[in-house]
């Protein structure tokens, strides 16, 4: 029998007790290590602590957080150093956008309820890859496709899961987020789960890998799995992994850091610049 796979989550705090969860990685085990970046003081720890977790040869998977924006561009440039080193150490990498992650809560949140909030998110992304691979159904998902997966295409993942009946509105509505990549219609890889209740009939069921396929008309379909979920109604629960997908920003070499996919934000980031700078002379 094969040894079921253990999962291991690993933020960049390096405590005693997570020091003895990396002594116990084995080859066929899932580690997540979780990093907000920004920080220069942390840069060479996080490029340590990577290659420790690398060298017990589990699967490595980061899960990446860029600053906010109004944290100002010398720290989002600080944080692109380090997702790099981060991609170029791990299996692959899932990036959160903390500007999108604002927008899941109300501006008068407080600070505490804001970063349990955000944690929460990252966590259920984390549990969601997990779930992937134990449940059982008619097609399972195991360690060894994600494995396969993942380092066929090393990079950034998307991971999600959308849940819903009808499907009214399109797809890419449902299934996009504002804190996830946004170019997630455009990966090379494309894992889909499915998991379906008991009145679920078989024209519902290829009414929605026909839309899946359309809307990933670009990406291989590595697996599709499917698994049933023992409740009355008609409901899908639709997991996505999606990778081949590009970075958020390009990686150039020294200090010279171009952000095409982030213009916007900069944008965005001068005008809230300016326009402080214009209150205080006022």
């Amino acid at each position: 029998m094969n040894r079921t796979f253990g999962l291991f989550k690993i933020d960049s705090d390096f405590s005693d007790k997570k020091q003895s969860i990396i002594a116990e990685l084995e080859r066929e085990d899932l580690c997540f290590y979780r990093f907000i970046g920004g920080n220069t003081s942390e840069t060479e720890e996080l490029t340590r602590k990577l290659k420790a977790l690398r060298e017990k040869k589990s699967l490595l998977i980061g899960i990446f957080r860029f600053p906010f924006r109004f944290e100002g561009k010398k720290r989002f440039q600080t944080a692109t150093k380090q997702y790099f080193i981060m991609k170029d150490i791990c299996d692959a990498i899932i990036f959160f956008d903390s500007d999108g992650l604002m927008e899941t809560i109300d501006s008068k949140t407080s600070i505490r309820e804001a970063n349990l909030t955000f944690n929460a998110i990252e966590e259920r992304t984390i549990h969601t890859l997990r779930d992937m691979v134990e449940k059982t159904g008619e097609i399972n998902i195991d360690y060894r496709d994600i494995e396969t997966f993942i380092k066929r295409k090393k990079g950034p993942l998307f991971l999600h899961t959308v849940e819903g009946k009808s499907f009214d509105e399109p797809l890419k509505y449902l299934i996009s987020t504002p804190y996830l990549p946004e170019d997630f219609t455009d990966g090379e890889q494309l894992i889909i789960d499915i998991g379906y209740t008991r009145d679920v009939d078989m024209e519902a069921f290829r009414q929605i890998n026909l839309r899946l396929n359309d809307l990933f008309s670009k990406a291989d379909l590595f697996k599709v799995g499917s698994y049933f979920i023992d409740k009355p109604g008609q409901r899908f629960t639709i997991t996505l992994l999606v990778n081949g997908i590009e970075d958020p920003i390009e990686n150039t070499q020294g200090d010279n850091i171009k952000v095409p996919k982030y213009k916007e934000l900069f944008k965005k980031w001068q005008l809230f610049t300016e326009n402080g700078r214009k209150n205080i002379n006022y």
